[in-house]
């Protein structure tokens, strides 16, 4: 049910969408000729309107002082740490020994608890695993026939752990011995139900698209976070590296399993119930990024069509639920920012398509020197956060731009493969989930 009425307010969407484009187009014959009135105004103020946001966001984001780091906790709190993992014999022994390497103990007894979750592999994890739980303190459970995805294998782990606080890693997480120690600290507070570590690549320099990958988080994603943390908006979760009170995660019903992007599902639970969520910039979880184009497409495809999903579920309970203006704006962007511009992007080539044809095409735009005035800040704005991300790097700016704009790109591909994806599931009732590869940077056993 939930499913269906998700895609009737991404239809109602779409009609709207539709609308908005053919109320733009007016005929008129004038003599000979017949005039194409395109009244694109609406077009540029949606563009400038999500531009400016996102642009406010990260320059927020990059002027924001350094938080301090948050003073030890005066109990340190049962954490169970749940790391799915299905088909990574390339990466889940240094993640496993990373993670048992902890340091999170109190009187000289562990606090903590590591639980894998081996979903049905098909290669040599299970074996892998095997060993380390012989050598190292790991429980390996394994997913029942049936299982799909990492929200199922999450819920089939949590079942089994006994924590008051679950932490969530992927199977190819890297983290410093204190990175326990640093979270649990954000969760004194009675508000938060919630905390996301910062997340870093560690093969950041194995090609160029790893390279703009990593411009992407530094640059992008983290002063998006921080700017959020700051102005109270939705702090999310990324699946990697996160902590989440039990009672907390019992009390909105758990990981969904249908959801595609879980972790985005249950951040939006999660701040619709009350409940806040930090940012932890101070605690880093390393992470491998996709170096080959075809694994970041089917990466980027099901991120899209999780964020579709969680926009059509979500939106209703999103404006009229009771969180604060802020929030809910950011919430819609967060989601829907992606399809917007490029649907825009898109409806620019149409109208463009029409003057190619032959046709007389007069447009009716906003006065130019409001767009060039408007244009000429939300540059000004990125490039100002970009040159405080880098420190003053002036000479790295530039390659950061190229890189980054020619990346965006990618969005133009994506966008309409997800809209699909999400078209085809609707239509036949069934979802394919496709893991992130990991392992790929790495040489094989």
């Amino acid at each position: 049910m939930r499913s269906r009425s998700g895609s009737l307010v991404l239809v109602a969407l779409a009609v709207l969408w539709v609308a908005g484009v053919a109320h733009s187009l007016r005929y008129r014959d004038l003599a000979w000729l017949r005039v194409v009135f395109v009244d694109v105004t609406w077009l540029q103020g949606l563009v400038l309107a999500v531009g400016g946001f996102g642009a406010l966001m990260v320059l927020v984001g990059a002027l924001s002082p350094r938080p301090r780091r948050p003073a030890p906790p005066d109990r340190l709190p049962f954490v169970s740490i749940v790391v799915p993992a299905k088909n990574e014999e390339a990466v889940i022994e240094g993640t496993v020994r990373s993670l048992c390497a902890l340091d999170y103990a109190e009187g000289g007894r562990r606090r903590f608890e590591v639980i894998v979750v081996d979903d049905q592999s098909t290669d040599r994890t299970g074996v892998l695993l095997d060993r380390l739980a012989a050598e190292l303190p790991v429980r390996v459970v394994r997913t029942p026939p049936g299982s799909v995805g990492k929200a199922a294998a999450l819920n089939f782990g949590i079942a089994r752990a006994r924590g008051e606080v679950v932490a969530v890693f992927d199977a190819d997480a890297r983290v410093r011995p204190d990175f326990l120690r640093t979270m649990v600290a954000l969760l004194d507070d009675p508000r938060v139900g919630g905390v996301q570590a910062q997340r870093q690549l560690y093969n950041a320099g194995q090609n160029l698209l790893t390279r703009v990958q990593d411009d992407e988080y530094r640059l992008f994603y983290h002063p998006l976070q921080r700017a959020r943390r700051w102005l109270g908006g939705m702090v999310s979760f990324s699946g990697n590296g996160l902590l989440v009170r039990r009672d907390v995660l019992d009390e909105v019903g758990g990981w969904r399993e249908e959801a595609l992007t879980e972790d985005i599902d249950l951040t939006i639970r999660l701040h619709l119930a009350g409940w806040e969520i930090r940012y932890c910039e101070e605690a880093v979880v390393w992470e491998e990024a996709p170096p080959h184009l075809r694994d970041l497409l089917r990466q980027r495809v099901r991120w899209f069509e999780g964020a579709l999903r969680c926009l059509g579920e979500h939106l209703p309970a999103i404006l009229f639920g009771r969180m604060s203006l802020f929030k809910k704006l950011d919430m819609v962007v967060f989601l829907s920012g992606g399809l917007l511009v490029t649907l825009s992007l898109l409806t620019s080539y149409l109208y463009a398509a029409l003057d190619a044809a032959g046709a007389v095409v007069l447009y009716l735009q906003l006065p130019r020197p409001l767009t060039t005035a408007a244009s000429a800040a939300l540059t000004v704005a990125v490039l100002t956060a970009l040159g405080l991300q880098l420190q003053g790097r002036v000479w790295a700016l530039m390659p950061v731009v190229v890189r980054s704009g020619i990346f965006s790109l990618h969005r133009l591909l994506v966008v309409p493969l997800a809209v699909h994806r999400f078209v085809r599931s609707a239509v036949t009732g069934h979802t394919t989930w496709e893991k992130t590869a990991h392992g790929l940077s790495l040489p094989r056993r």
